[in-house]
């Protein structure tokens, strides 16, 4: 019945994006077309900051209405900067300053840039990770609360086994804390292709999420602090498990409601499930992938991909799909409006599409 369900919402996909949404804009020039995965940051001021990879390069954009976009700045170039399945740059951002954080495969660090205009200019600070070449494999997450206070979290492999590690400023990167590991696996390693996530509640907690391996299975967990220096012994999301020889490079998403509560959603197999402090796992469809998750005032807006759409469900209402044709997407919740950007293709190539969600 779930299939059967996708299916026919995948039918009326255009009808119902068309009827309920405004129609998306393209957010890059011609010229930059082939550009891939973008993310999304809005300010307390309503700001909304993008930016997304081509080739070396990542680019900055910015909006106050969601409709007209400058053309982009770039923030920076590195060697064989990581892009794809959920690698690429990351941003965060107060009515004052602009973070984005980036992962060169070359010199394996994880690279920040942060600019004071809202994007017109960037300067680029020392590598997050303090030990050089251990964020190699190019998988991170970048939060913060709007005002000043971010977290970087990534996949590090300086203790010989993958785990993830988190550093912490509290004057918008300007400076951090020493970095430190979240958590260590008690068999060596987390899932190594998997991207972890980091959300911050308005009260300045953090909570990280990750996919494990333990004794062969790879379920994601969650952990969070209240003081930013030590996390809490994670939970494990869902009843069931997933033993997989493999990496299923889909770390899920993870967001604070208004209210403080945490919202995990994450794969296993076939099925994106939602999971919360006191609800360990609510299926929310099968043959699907790539759950993110981010809130509309006190509604949970849940995003995922399937079969080459990008579904939409707010709250527990029924999904809608959004785009056709569309995939690695990036969310940003606010009070009244979030904004939603992802791939698409114009022509055969590559391009970043962003609509807003009321």
């Amino acid at each position: 019945m779930a299939a059967m369900r996708t299916n026919l919402y995948l039918i009326w996909c255009l009808a119902i994006a068309t009827n309920l949404f405004a129609a998306p804009v393209e957010i890059v020039p011609p010229d930059l077309r082939g550009a891939v995965q973008p993310q999304v940051a809005v300010t307390p001021s309503g700001l909304i900051h993008v930016v997304f990879g081509k080739s070396n390069s990542l680019y900055h954009t910015t909006s106050r209405d969601g409709r007209t976009f400058p053309a982009p700045v770039k923030v920076g170039e590195i060697q064989k900067l990581a892009l794809g399945m959920r690698r690429g740059p990351r941003v965060t951002a107060t009515n004052e300053r602009v973070l984005v954080t980036a992962i060169s495969h070359a010199d394996g660090n994880l690279h920040a840039w942060s600019s004071p205009d809202a994007g017109k200019t960037w300067k680029e600070s020392p590598a997050l990770n303090t030990t050089p070449n251990s964020a190699r494999e190019g998988l991170q997450a970048l939060a913060g609360d709007g005002r000043g206070l971010v977290v970087a979290a990534w996949l590090d492999l300086r203790t010989g086994g993958m785990d993830p590690w988190f550093r912490l400023s509290r004057d918008s990167g300007a400076t951090w804390a020493p970095d430190a590991r979240i958590y260590a696996s008690p068999d060596g390693h987390v899932c190594e292709c998997c991207a972890p996530n980091v959300a911050i509640s308005s009260t300045g907690e953090i909570a990280a999420s990750w996919r494990n391996w333990v004794g062969g299975s790879r379920d994601i967990y969650v952990a969070t602090s209240r003081d930013g220096l030590l996390f809490s012994p994670p939970q494990k999301l869902g009843t069931g498990t997933w033993k997989l020889d493999g990496c299923p490079m889909d770390g899920g998403g993870l967001a604070f409601s208004p209210g403080g509560e945490w919202l995990a959603v994450w794969r296993r197999e076939r099925t994106i499930f939602s999971s919360s402090l006191d609800n360990p796992d609510s299926t929310l469809a099968t043959a699907a992938a790539q759950p993110i998750v981010a809130h509309l005032g006190k509604t949970p807006l849940l995003l995922w991909e399937s079969n080459g759409a990008l579904m939409l469900q707010r709250g527990s209402g029924e999904p809608a799909c959004i785009a056709r044709d569309a995939k690695a997407a990036s969310i940003a919740g606010g009070a009244t409006v979030a904004f939603a950007a992802w791939e698409a293709n114009v022509n055969g190539l590559k391009t970043i599409l962003l609509d807003s969600i009321r």
